[in-house]
């Protein structure tokens, strides 16, 4: 069975990082091994929440995982709270990753156009500087403004045709090969933007109102388990897209409050093989 780490937190209340991640790799057939790099309360998009760090924690899986024989497939790294994280998840990478290994960072910065209100500009270069080795990166169309250089509210501004243009010109100045580009709205659809080999493909799906947490995490271990299984890329991002639309519609039905995010518990059948 193929392995991969997952580096990221793990919140009590709201799905999302861990709690998201996890049910979903494994649904896929995927082995999933959890690092937590801190607990919270609940995800600090709520307006209060107490956090627990695992930094010293965090040292130790290196030499413990290399005693007992662990070698990764992939590894999967989302939201990141401190530098301290940051630097053993870069440890982790430097022991675990192999030419094979597939390593997919989901730079969690910002949305709708600003960073989340526990980054500040320092940090969200550091977690650009952090992602540049990935192989694969999932950012929305905010964290792909930031990691380029870009103002988001710039982009956010302009017609949709010149979102394309500045989306593949932004695309082409990053050094991943692979660039998943998330929940793009176009008045009522919302497509993915994949570039590889420099080109940009969309898929799309009909928008769903509101704006849920979490959803970025599902994509990402979603689309990180189908490559690490071997799946083609257009069919990892269509999966992706059409388990969350799922998720999205019924949250939406049910009027769910958007920071405890949407009910996937239902629709993980549609990622079993």
């Amino acid at each position: 069975m193929k392995k991969l780490a997952v580096i990221q937190d793990i919140s009590g209340l709201g799905r999302c990082s861990l709690g998201a991640a996890l049910p979903v790799i494994s649904a896929m057939g995927v082995h999933a091994l959890p690092v937590p790099t801190a607990v919270y309360t609940n995800q600090t998009g709520f307006s209060r929440f107490a956090a627990l760090g695992c930094e010293p924690l965090l040292g130790k899986y290196p030499s413990l995982w290399q005693e007992h024989g662990v070698t990764l497939d992939g590894i999967l790294t989302g939201f990141m709270g401190t530098h301290a994280q940051l630097a053993a998840a870069q440890t982790m990478i430097n022991t675990f990753r192999t030419p094979d290994t597939l390593l997919l960072i989901d730079p969690v910065m910002g949305d709708n156009g600003q960073l989340y209100p526990v980054f500040d500009d320092d940090f969200a270069r550091a977690i650009a500087d952090f992602a540049r080795q990935a192989d694969v990166i999932t950012p929305n169309v905010t964290e792909l403004c930031l990691l380029a250089g870009e103002c988001p509210m710039t982009f956010l501004r302009a017609p949709p045709d010149e979102q394309r243009r500045m989306i593949i010109q932004l695309c082409a100045a990053l050094p991943q090969p692979t660039i998943i580009v998330t929940g793009w709205k176009v008045d009522d659809l919302v497509f993915n933007a994949a570039w590889q080999h420099g080109k940009l493909s969309s898929y799309s799906t009909s928008a769903v109102a509101g704006s849920y947490s979490g959803t970025g995490d599902l994509f990402a271990a979603t689309v990180c388990a189908g490559l690490v299984r071997g799946d083609a890329l257009q069919d990892c991002i269509t999966r992706a897209a059409k388990f969350l639309h799922a998720a999205l519609t019924e949250a939406a039905q049910r009027n769910l409050p958007p920071k405890h995010g949407v009910p996937f518990e239902h629709h993980l059948k549609e990622l079993l093989l």
